[in-house]
């Protein structure tokens, strides 16, 4: 496969036959290896348009959560309690800071080169229809977030650098496993050229967000009543 630290999405027979019916797949000479759909001895790659008919003709399952890279379906890591509640408070803490920009949790980011990731938390330029017509894309992205535990070596290498190639300015990867978050900034050829690195205890402004300050532990720590 050409995505490190990634896993395909395993299809049944059965999502095969539904792929065949809605005319995203032929039949003939199409089987599954592992789960992977093949045909004449290599795995098929998926255009945005059928990673799109996917979902529309009900060949996932519920609860799937998938991405397309390179032409991939990916399946996206088990989100654990604490992966949830990082997310629950990044958007808490965010989106009555942000002024008319959009804070989405895990929607689907239009990037260069069939690259359809689903970030845990994007912050997106103002839009009159809520991104209701088109999803977004690359250059509607401030700020890209992704929490990490189980995926973090593919969300610090593979990530990174793919939203380092599409240009989306400031990039935080939010390590559990460290209790720390890593800020990428100035994307440059494929990779980021500044990283700075915050710990509990520690604050930033991000210039992605109008030098908005941001406190490590009300990311990573739950609040206290009282």
């Amino acid at each position: 496969m050409a995505v490190q630290f990634a896993q395909p999405y395993r299809f049944s027979e059965q999502q095969l036959a539904r792929m065949a019916e809605a005319g995203i797949l032929p039949r003939a000479g199409t089987h599954l290896v592992d789960g992977v759909p093949y045909r004449a001895g290599a795995p098929i790659r998926f255009s945005t348009d059928d990673y799109f008919r996917l979902g529309e003709s009900g060949v996932f399952h519920e609860g799937d959560r998938v991405e397309l890279i390179d032409g991939e379906i990916i399946e996206m890591s088990p989100e654990g309690s604490r992966h949830s509640a990082c997310i629950r408070r990044l958007i808490r803490y965010l989106a009555p800071r942000v002024g008319t920009a959009f804070v989405g949790a895990q929607h689907s980011l239009s990037l260069p080169d069939g690259y359809w990731p689903r970030p845990d938390v994007v912050v997106l330029r103002p839009s009159e229809d809520e991104y209701e017509h088109a999803h977004p894309t690359h250059q509607d992205a401030l700020v890209v977030i992704e929490v990490s535990d189980t995926s973090l070596r593919g969300d610090r290498h593979v990530k990174a650098g793919r939203y380092a190639l599409a240009g989306i300015p400031e990039y935080w990867l939010v390590d559990l496993t460290r209790d720390r978050v890593s800020v990428h900034l100035s994307p440059v050829a494929g990779h980021y050229a500044e990283v700075r690195v915050y710990g509990s205890g520690a604050r930033w402004a991000s210039p992605g967000l109008g030098g908005l300050e941001i406190a490590v532990d009300e990311v990573l720590k739950p609040r206290r009543e009282g």
